[in-house]
This record gives structure tokens, C-alpha cells and sequence, in this order.
């Protein structure tokens, strides 16, 4: 019975730790707006190839998971409950590309503009 309650101990640890990343990551509502800026953080050279590789494996994950009847949890056994498996992978995978979208946001607000330049003395002069 303890080794029982040890698992499922540790198991709520980790679904803990993963709700707060996703929490961090601003998870939730904002992900639906955030969404838009995919295709914006795909082509932006400024990204890094890994964070790019693991929004689309992530969503590549989701979508085959989805599309597959291979199941961790068979719906024909337990019923609705198989479905938790499908929900658990799909918030999995939306919450890594909501945490990659927020530090391309990141990288926006903290990027200079090349068009702009800074810390230049200027006058206007009148020519009356």
C-alpha cells in the first residue's frame, strides 16, 4: 500500500511541476491570441532552430497521437476515461509551443530595431 501511494505521490509531483511550467508560460486564454505569431516565429531568424524543431514536433505529436488509435488509455475499455490520455497530450504539446512563443515575445521586446538609430545629437535650425 505505501509503494502505491509513493507513485501516485510522485506522479502528482509531476503533473505539479508540469501545470506550473505551463502556468509560467502564460498558458491558458492567451495561447488562442498567441497563436497568430506562429507563423511570424517560424521564418524570424532570430529563433533558434531547436525552439522551432520542438513547436513542430510538438504539434506533430499532438496530431498523430490524435489520428492513431494507439492509446495509452483505450477508450473501448474504460470508456470516457480513455479520453484523458488524448487531453493529457494535446495541453502537453500546447503548452510547449505556448512557453516557445512566449520567449519569441520575449526576444521582440528585447530586440533593437535596425531602422532605428539611437543616441544621436541633432538640431533644427530655422531658415528665416
Amino acid at each position: 500500500m505505501e509503494k502505491i501511494i509513493k507513485v501516485i505521490s510522485m506522479l502528482l509531483d509531476g503533473l505539479k511541476k508540469v501545470l506550473v511550467r505551463f502556468k509560467n508560460a502564460k498558458f491558458g486564454l492567451l495561447f488562442i491570441i498567441n497563436i497568430f505569431k506562429i507563423p511570424d516565429f517560424m521564418t524570424d531568424s532570430r529563433v533558434s532552430i531547436i525552439s522551432k524543431l520542438k513547436v513542430v514536433f510538438s504539434f506533430a505529436v499532438a496530431i498523430l497521437y490524435m489520428v492513431f488509435a494507439i492509446d495509452f488509455i483505450p477508450e473501448m475499455i474504460t470508456g470516457v476515461f480513455g479520453m484523458f490520455d488524448d487531453l493529457l497530450i494535446l495541453v502537453w504539446c500546447l503548452g510547449i509551443m505556448s512557453e516557445e512563443i512566449e520567449k519569441y515575445k520575449d526576444i521582440i521586446k528585447n530586440s533593437k530595431d535596425l531602422n532605428i538609430i539611437e543616441d544621436v545629437d541633432f538640431e533644427i535650425k530655422d531658415e528665416k
